[in-house]
């Protein structure tokens, strides 16, 4: 028994972060306020939250000092500001350096963005930011009964300096700034047959999306691509 193997059609979505603000008048305090509402773009919501308990966030001055400094899960959702004075707001992901490391070495998605906030005596700036994910990821689909007719399989991707195998469901996470990846595919079916394609590589990549590469039984292939839901 011969099988070969296919790889489905990519169809692309962009995952994007907004940030706006307003202003609103408070009562006669003197004071300034910031109220956040930030999230992690493609990650589901189980409760209504102001901030992502996912993310930290610093306030830095225009000189680029910090003003204030919150862990991920302590970021409250109201800050008190200095009136008139003009502040970054950065909300990120504590893995900025060791995304890539985690998990065994297939990595981990990776947040980042920022947003100037201002208000001046007795306002409320208003600050909702969707914060996106900076980094992409890959992952393999095997198609029904393959278990049952192939005793085998070795999936295996590369992108700039990093190699690795995945099985099944798993998902590896790469820098968009490494130029896409390439995969290989071998596997050996219950006659002890072995079967695999030449190096195949996909190059125009995009932050914040998962891409799947799904076999079936055909001799067709590509890839297919859509946007990378994490679990909170």
């Amino acid at each position: 028994m011969k099988k070969t193997l296919l790889l489905l059609l990519p169809v692309i979505l962009c995952l994007f972060c907004a940030c706006s603000q307003d202003v609103d008048d408070t009562t006669g305090s003197g004071r300034a306020t910031l109220a956040l509402d930030v999230v992690r773009g493609n990650v589901p919501q189980m409760a209504a939250r102001a901030v992502d308990a996912g993310l930290a966030v610093k306030m830095l001055y225009s000189d680029g000092t910090v003003y204030k400094d919150f862990a991920a899960g302590n970021v409250p959702s109201k800050i008190d500001l200095e009136p008139g004075v003009t502040y970054t707001v950065v909300a990120y992901s504590d893995n900025q350096d060791n995304w890539a490391t985690a998990n065994n070495g297939r990595g981990e998605a990776c947040y980042y963005a920022e947003t100037e906030v201002c208000a001046g005596e007795d306002e409320t700036a208003y600050c909702t930011l969707q914060v996106p994910m900076t980094n992409y990821a890959a992952t393999l689909t095997l198609p029904e009964l393959f278990n049952t007719l192939f005793t085998s399989y070795t999936f295996t991707l590369t992108s700039g300096s990093r190699t690795l195998q995945l099985n099944e469901g798993e998902k590896a996470y790469f820098s968009t700034e490494d130029g896409g990846f390439t995969y290989t595919f071998q596997a050996t079916n219950l006659d002890g047959e072995t079967f695999s394609h030449e190096v195949r590589r996909v190059s125009d990549v995009q932050h914040g999306i998962l891409y799947n590469v799904r076999y079936g039984y055909s001799s067709d292939s590509s890839v297919s691509a859509t946007q990378n839901m994490e679990e909170p």
